[in-house]
Parts: structure tokens; C-alpha cells; sequence
């Protein structure tokens, strides 16, 4: 018996290869359509017995496609969207949907409705192969989806999904300001066993040590002179769930020490009392300080590096990812447009050239801002260059604990090694490029890289 044909109809990337993969690993033949265009192709000439359909998109609304493909009486259609209302469900059932699935969603139920969907004559996969834990996320309506397009990004996402799953004790992102730490310590939260759990964040460089003590450990009440009741702190609400600590670099000497004996032990007191409390909690850090700058000075302890850094993931810069430029500006755009009731299609040729030459020292960050302004002073359903103000040290900007300061002195062996990494840098890692840019051999630059001990 042929095994079942599926499209997924799904314009966010990490969605719809985390539903391909999962399909594919379980036994059915998958197609992924990110417009609704590609989806109309692919229907017409491809025979799938499946179509999991989500409702936004970037060219059309799913309801449409719902309703044009009714003339596929073969065609089972599970609608697949972060829109849970009641009406909505209703609505595509009664235009031919066979099941309405609200994201994020469980796995094992997917899989349950996807073997459901599965006609007659083809070869049905085991529906519960895989355990129920691992989760689908990603919503398209909110601010922490994680959009991406570059090689970089990918591999950064696999080592994300990867550590969702694992129940993982302690992980530490590091990367610039703006670059999406706190975006992707939500989307690995989501991901994982304790997505139903509370996930709780604190900023740890917006308040003095004192009041980051308290609100990360709580009090008594009378343990000191504005403690006039009992308070329950951070660590204790994030119980069973996920403790998210926000540039954690900053946070004072005397307090890491505290927080390394509560990781260690799993187990902390409030301020002024005596009786231990046990919690279980998986804890993220992030900095975008120079941690081991900060190790070498004195005020980062190295033993509470090791604990936070069980698993360490780098986000790289924008700069070092431009092949998440164009598709960070398309969903900007239609956040945007919404947002503004525009109708904007996107930008000119020009428009885009800029974007993806400029240096973003803000990072994803900026590039949304840049967007935001775009569409607020466009009069045309797309953006020129003058509209977008990129300020005027493009591509060449130096931004302290970015690069060497610009006038500093270096030897002739510092300096070959800066230029490498630039050129590695500008090449997005690829070194046939960067050998390319430095006018050497590749083999030239191989040796190089191995000297320095440059990892790619």
C-alpha cells in the first residue's frame, strides 16, 4: 500500500520543517507549501490525500483555500492555526475541514488527526510513535516567534529543539543586545516538557543587588526595613517550570554565590528565614557581556559559569546572518501592516539592497524598528530607501565589546588574525569565500584558522 501524501501549508519555516519531519520520521510522504500560491501548485498536480492548513499567510487566509479546495473530494484538510476561538472551528468544519487543531500543538494529537485524515487503501503510520512531550510552537501572532532564513540560524534552532526536549537543567544563551536571546529562551520554554509550566523572567542588570536578592529569593516579612510582608520570590514561582535570567553578566559577585548554592542544591531560603524550600526548575541565562572578560576581572564567578553553562548556545549577530534579513522584513511587514491597517506588499529593489548592506549593530532589534518606521511613513504599498532613515554609520560602525577599538595598536600577528575573522565574518562563515576576500589559498587559510584556534 502506497504510505499517505501530506502538504503542509505553513509560512513559518521552524513550523512547518518541524511538522515535515515529524510526519516524514512517522511514515508519510511530505510537502511543504509556504503560500498560498505554492499550495494551489503543489494541490493541483501533487495527489495528497492530506493538507494541514494554516489560516494566515502571507498571500492569502486559509478560509479561501478551504473553500476552493472542496472540489477535492479526496482531500482531507486539518486546519492548523494559533486562532482557537469556538467560531473559527465551527466555521471550517463546516467548509469541509475534518479537524481543527489550535497551535501550539501536542504531538501526539497531530499525529492521532493526521491518521484519522488518512483515507482508505493507503498505508496508516502508527499515530503515537513518538512522546506526547514534544510540542509544535511558534505562534504567528506573537512578538517572540523566531523567524529565521540563514544557514547559521538553522543549526542554531536544531541545537535549540534538541535541548527542548531534554529536560535540561541549565543553559546559557550569549549574544549582542537585540540579537533575540529572550525570544529564544521563550521558544525553547514552549518547546519543552514544562511549556505548561510558568516560565519567569527577570532582568538582572534593571534593578540593584539588593532588590534582585528579594525579588529572586523573596523575604519575611521584617527581614529588613521595607519588608512589611511576607513575599514570595521568582525562583519559588518559577516552580516546575523555567527561571529565565536576563543579562545575567551583570549581576552582583555576592548574589552569584547565593544563586550558585540554589542551583546546585535546588533548594534556597527567603531573606530572614531559616527553613530551606525545594523547588524544581530549569533555569536559561543570557548576557551580551564578554563573559569571560568578566571571569577574567573578578565579577563573574567561574564556578556558576560552569553550572549556568551545561549547555552554552551562541546567537550570532545579524551581521553574521544575512540570509535572515529579507525574511525578518517580510514578517515585520505583515506585523506591521496589520498593526498600521496598511496594505504593504514590501520593498523596493533598492530599499531591500540597503537593508541587507547594513551593518545592524541593533541587531534584529533595530531591524524591526527600521521596518516599523517604514511602514508608518509610506504612502505606497511598498517602502523606498528614504523612508527607511538608516543612520549614517552603516556598515562601518565599531561598537564597544563588538570589535577592537579603532585606533588601537596591534602586532602583525593580531592584526592577521582580526582580518581573518572579519573575513569570516563578512563571508558568513564560509571559508572558500573568506579566502576568497583575504586574496589566499584556501589551504593558506585553513593552516591560519588552526594557528589561531578560530572556530567556525
Amino acid at each position: 500500500m502506497p504510505n499517505p501524501k501530506v502538504l503542509v501549508v505553513e509560512d513559518n519555516v521552524l513550523v512547518s520543517h518541524a511538522v515535515r519531519d515529524m510526519l516524514t520520521e512517522s511514515g508519510y510522504d511530505t510537502e511543504v507549501a509556504e503560500t498560498g500560491k505554492q499550495a494551489e501548485k503543489l494541490i493541483k498536480s501533487g495527489n495528497f490525500n492530506i493538507a494541514l492548513l494554516d489560516m494566515v499567510l502571507p498571500d492569502t487566509h486559509g478560509e479561501k483555500l478551504l473553500k476552493a479546495w472542496d472540489k477535492y473530494a479526496d482531500l482531507r484538510i486539518i486546519v492548523m492555526t494559533a486562532y482557537g476561538e469556538v467560531n473559527t472551528a465551527v466555521d471550517c468544519l463546516k467548509n469541509g475541514a475534518s479537524d481543527f487543531l489550535v497551535k501550539p500543538v501536542d504531538k501526539e494529537l497531530l499525529l492521532k488527526s493526521v491518521a484519522k485524515a488518512c483515507p482508505r487503501g493507503t498505508a496508516v503510520p502508527a499515530a503515537t510513535a513518538a512522546p506526547a512531550k514534544a510540542k509544535i510552537v511558534t505562534n504567528p501572532t506573537q512578538a517572540d516567534e523566531i523567524i529565521f532564513g540563514s544557514d547559521e540560524m538553522a543549526k542554531t534552532m536544531e541545537i535549540a529543539s534538541m535541548v527542548a526536549t531534554s529536560d535540561f537543567s541549565s543553559l546559557l544563551i550569549t549574544g549582542e543586545s537585540g540579537s533575540g536571546k529572550g525570544m529564544l529562551s521563550r521558544a525553547i520554554h514552549k518547546m519543552g516538557s514544562r511549556s505548561d509550566k510558568p516560565l519567569v523572567e527577570i532582568n538582572c542588570s534593571a534593578l540593584p543587588a539588593n532588590l534582585i536578592e528579594s525579588e529572586l529569593f523573596g523575604h519575611k516579612r521584617g527581614a529588613f526595613t521595607d519588608a512589611k510582608e511576607d513575599k514570595v520570590g521568582l525562583i519559588e514561582l518559577a516552580n516546575g517550570g523555567t527561571l529565565f535570567l536576563d543579562e545575567s553578566g551583570d549581576m552582583d559577585i555576592k548574589l552569584q554565590s547565593k544563586l550558585l548554592k540554589a542551583i546546585e542544591e535546588r533548594s534556597f531560603r527567603r531573606i530572614g528565614c531559616t527553613k530551606n524550600i525545594k523547588v524544581d526548575i530549569q533555569i536559561i541565562a543570557a548576557t551580551n557581556a564578554d563573559i569571560f572578560n568578566a571571569i577574567n576581572e573578578g565579577s563573574f564567578r567561574l564556578d556558576l559559569y560552569y553550572r549556568l553553562s551545561v549547555i552554552p548556545i551562541e546567537l550570532a549577530p545579524l551581521r553574521r546572518r544575512k540570509g535572515d534579513i529579507e525574511v525578518l522584513c517580510n514578517h515585520f511587514i505583515k506585523m506591521y501592516s496589520r498593526k498600521f491597517a496598511k496594505k504593504i506588499s514590501g520593498f523596493t529593489p533598492e530599499a531591500m539592497k540597503a537593508l541587507k548592506n547594513f551593518s545592524w549593530p541593533g541587531n534584529v532589534r533595530e531591524l524591526s524598528n527600521v521596518v516599523e518606521r517604514g511602514c508608518i511613513l509610506t504612502k505606497e504599498d511598498v517602502i523606498d530607501t528614504n523612508l527607511l532613515m538608516l543612520p549614517k554609520y552603516g556598515a562601518n560602525l565599531v561598537l564597544k565589546g563588538q570589535e577592537s577599538a579603532a585606533n588601537e595598536v596591534m602586532t602583525l600577528t593580531q592584526a592577521e588574525e582580526k582580518a581573518i575573522k572579519v573575513a569570516i565574518d563578512k563571508a558568513e562563515g564560509n571559508k572558500n569565500e573568506a579566502a576568497r576576500l583575504l586574496g589566499v589559498h584556501r589551504t593558506t587559510l585553513y593552516k591560519k584558522l588552526e594557528e589561531y584556534k578560530i572556530e567556525i
